[in-house]
């Protein structure tokens, strides 16, 4: 049984072997945590053939933000994301909301927006099909743009479709907003826009080094372990950004140049060594990415996700003593606090210490009753 179907005869859909209403505007409804189950192919198909009953040059579904069974079909709620056949692919389209620019012409925020998307759409083999200013909801203060992406579906899931407006998507609200977070600069310097970056604050999640780390070198090693350590250790896990300048201004810093670093191919592989060797526990979800910049330089993305408290601390082999010398028996633990530093002092370690114990003593006594 296909796991998704339209039946011409009695104009009906059937979703994962069930009748399957539509929204108030005709819409077949699908629902998130379904996508994963629907090839793009047969939902391509489908629509097509809705299309070709109704005599209609396009059909589209919507997708729902909550389960099946508490959609309110006329109002929802939907994603601002819906699946498209207009007469050849399947496509994913999306309205979003951007600050008109400061030269009031909507075509500079339709040349920022499609170069931003660009290596994001890249990645995944997709294209930007339209890119247009969206009248219906534009005003004097806020552009809407209708987005259209055409993403190759042949052996893919919606789920893979739905994955990569969610994405661009992300790339535009980041590009919108005044304030940002480790995510949405993530993607930022991932989807080709790390000049976005440009006076946002360093902080408790977000470090940038305009210089590589020198991993020919003890001391280099050791000051990369202890730089992802300073975030895992801290409640917010962190950004650092290799290739982006900050400067000193009242009350901290801010990021006042990127420009990218000459890294050599794989060099995002070298510092996942150096920090397999130097820092424990593994992180979890550490990710890092090599990111080309222009003139053959390149962004190194070190992103560490807020870790569990139950890993906590994490422990560098090796350790930067007081006169500046790497000393590579000693184990340093430290801890990010705002632009800065600070070291998690003998009682915290002991209590740390402690607590475990205390824990184990109760799980063998649980364990022996």
């Amino acid at each position: 049984m296909k796991a998704i179907k339209f039946a011409r005869s009695a104009e009906e859909w059937t979703v994962l072997g069930e009748r399957r209403r539509t929204s108030s505007d005709g819409e077949v409804v699908l629902v998130e945590d379904e996508l994963a189950e629907i090839r793009a192919s047969d939902l391509r198909r489908e629509l097509a053939s809705e299309a070709d009953l109704y005599a209609v040059g396009s059909s589209a579904s919507a997708i729902s933000l909550v389960p099946i069974g508490y959609v309110d079909f006329d109002y929802g709620p939907y994603s601002p994301i819906r699946f498209e056949w207009d007469g050849g692919m399947l496509t994913t389209t999306f309205s979003q909301q951007v600050q008109w620019p400061a030269d009031g012409d909507e075509g500079t925020a339709i040349s920022d927006v499609r170069l931003l998307l660009a290596p994001l759409l890249a990645a995944s083999r997709s294209s930007l099909r339209v890119i247009e200013s969206d009248d219906r909801f534009s005003d004097p203060q806020f552009l809407f743009l209708a987005v259209t992406i055409e993403t190759p579906y042949r052996g893919r899931t919606l789920a893979d479709l739905y994955s990569v407006a969610e994405d661009a998507m992300r790339l535009c609200d980041a590009f919108a907003e005044s304030t940002i977070t480790r995510q949405t600069v993530a993607n930022l310097v991932r989807g080709g826009a790390a000049h976005l970056l440009v006076g946002q604050p360093e902080g408790n999640w977000l470090d940038a080094k305009s210089q590589e780390y020198d991993l020919k070198t003890l001391d280099g090693k050791i000051s990369l372990a202890q730089a992802v350590a300073r975030f895992c250790n801290g409640e917010d896990g962190g950004l650092i950004v290799i290739g982006a300048k900050a400067k000193k201004v009242p009350g901290g810093e801010v990021i006042s140049k990127v420009g990218g670093v000459p890294a050599a191919p794989g060099r995002d592989v070298r510092y996942r060594q150096v920090l397999d060797h130097h820092l424990y526990p593994p992180p979890l979800g550490l990710r890092i990415d090599l990111v080309p910049a222009e003139d053959g330089l390149s962004f190194i993305l070190i992103d560490i996700p807020p870790q569990g408290e139950e890993l906590k601390p994490f422990l560098v082999h090796g350790a930067i003593r007081s006169d500046n010398q790497a000393e590579g028996t000693f184990i340093s633990i430290v801890q990010r606090r705002g632009e800065g530093s600070i070291p998690i002092t003998a009682p915290m370690i002991h209590a740390s210490l402690a607590a475990g114990r205390a824990l184990l003593r109760g799980m063998t006594a649980d364990a022996k009753t």
